[in-house]
């Protein structure tokens, strides 16, 4: 059975805290130059021939879960949970699977 570990040997916190402290990995400034941002950024939301990006379609939920249940919309029934039917919310007997 694997011997159980310290979050903190994963993090590095444990091997070398000076490290950690200066904000360096413990090797030479040339590791930090690598994570600077490049001037190009190619990831920009905007694309290059100037049209705009549609939004995306929110999510919406297909079901609800009430403690104290709710009556189904089509026949009435107190039940917890219920799912979206064209616009209703319905029991598992009303929705049309």
């Amino acid at each position: 059975m694997p011997e159980d570990r310290s979050l903190d040997e994963f993090g590095g916190a444990g091997a070398d805290t000076g490290a950690a402290e200066t904000g360096t990995a413990g090797g030479t400034d040339d590791e930090t130059e690598t994570t600077e941002t490049p001037d190009d950024d190619s990831s920009s939301a905007e694309p290059d021939d100037g049209e705009s990006v549609e939004e995306p379609t929110p999510a919406t939920a297909t079901a609800t879960w009430t403690a104290g249940g709710a009556d189904c919309e089509r026949c009435g029934d107190r039940v917890e949970r219920r799912w979206l039917d064209d616009g209703d919310r319905v029991c598992p007997d009303c929705k049309s699977w």
